[in-house]
């Protein structure tokens, strides 16, 4: 209902369901697929395994611990443990390339003072003709 009050949300929902809609041939079988092996996952369990909750309990620990093993590794934004010295040598390269981009060529070309134009070596500006 709070769609339907505010102009902006009611348009945000338009334009959200009918990408929904336009991707639905793709959704439609990955959310099914999706329900029918969990369905019956949890049926042969329940049957074969319901008196017994070794298996949740395995299940359970195994999920914890490599979400914490994963999370150890890649830590979010910050670089992981394993990582860190990869990091490390990839920015030190980067801190020596922002140096090599600081020095330009172009910048240490001698120019004329009147006109701009480089001179090089030379002492006679061959445009306009003024000495430097």
């Amino acid at each position: 209902m709070i769609f339907q009050t505010i102009g902006f949300l009611q348009t945000l929902a338009d334009i959200l369901s009918a990408i929904l809609i336009f991707l639905m041939p793709v959704i439609m079988p990955v959310g099914t697929f999706m329900v029918n092996w969990i369905t019956a996952t949890i049926t042969f369990l329940q049957e074969n395994i319901s008196h017994n909750l070794t298996i949740f309990i395995v299940i359970c620990v195994i999920l914890v611990v490599s979400g914490i093993i994963v999370n150890i590794i890649w830590p979010g934004d910050r670089p992981g443990t394993i990582f860190s010295k990869g990091i490390e040598k990839i920015e030190d390269f980067e801190s020596k390339l922002d140096i090599s981009e600081e020095k330009d060529i172009i910048d240490e070309v001698r120019r004329c003072k009147d006109c701009g134009n480089p001179i090089g070596d030379a002492n006679v500006c061959s445009l306009c003709g003024a000495r430097n």
